[in-house]
């Protein structure tokens, strides 16, 4: 019972911690994220942090995995280009937010952190999609024999593209030409 107790109050810190750091990412960017202020911020010492964190970029990796915990539910009853649509959308606005853009300059800054983000993130949400396309095919919606893991790479890579090197969020129009010029020769006709 005790240790219950222990690993929530464990937990509500590391939550807090977090919320600090989204907080702070909110009011300047990466480069201004300094452990003593997210310590200050949160109410703990940087001991604290550091327990749990060896860098201020594994603060960032998991303040945006908290912050897109629950965004890319996607719906197994829907069309692939409407899943699509929505799962880019939300990609959009996520690496836009201010965690999203210090995740992008982490990734860059930290090479040793992209396999982590990759594997613990992105992967899962490629299989997620990779399993929707698998339903698509079933439905007999999309044709198999097309390289699928090229499609998702033509999907987000623009997505990307924007944000960083335009510096734009992609809108609605935009992500739904992606979605409908990627999906035009994966499309079975009747």
């Amino acid at each position: 019972m005790e240790l219950l107790k222990v690993e929530e109050k464990s937990s509500r810190r590391q939550d807090e911690i977090l919320q600090a750091v989204k907080q702070a990412l909110t009011e300047g960017d990466y480069s201004q994220l300094t452990v003593e202020d997210i310590a200050a911020r949160a109410g703990v010492g940087k001991s604290t942090i550091y327990r749990w964190w060896k860098h201020k970029s594994e603060l960032v990796l998991d303040t945006f995995k908290q912050h897109t915990a629950s965004v890319f539910e996607l719906n197994a009853e829907e069309s692939l280009r409407t899943n699509l649509i929505q799962q880019l959308s939300l990609l959009a606005q996520a690496l836009n937010h201010p965690v999203g853009r210090a995740l992008l300059v982490v990734i860059a800054d930290h090479r040793e952190l992209t396999s982590e983000f990759f594997q613990q993130y992105l992967l899962p949400r490629r299989q997620q999609t990779h399993e929707l396309l698998q339903q698509a095919i079933q439905r007999g919606e999309i044709r198999a024999d097309y390289p699928f893991d090229l499609m998702l790479d033509s999907l987000y890579g623009p997505i990307h593209y924007q944000i960083i090197f335009f510096n734009r969020l992609p809108d609605e129009v935009y992500i739904q030409k992606l979605v409908d010029l990627v999906l035009a020769p994966v499309l079975v006709s009747f």
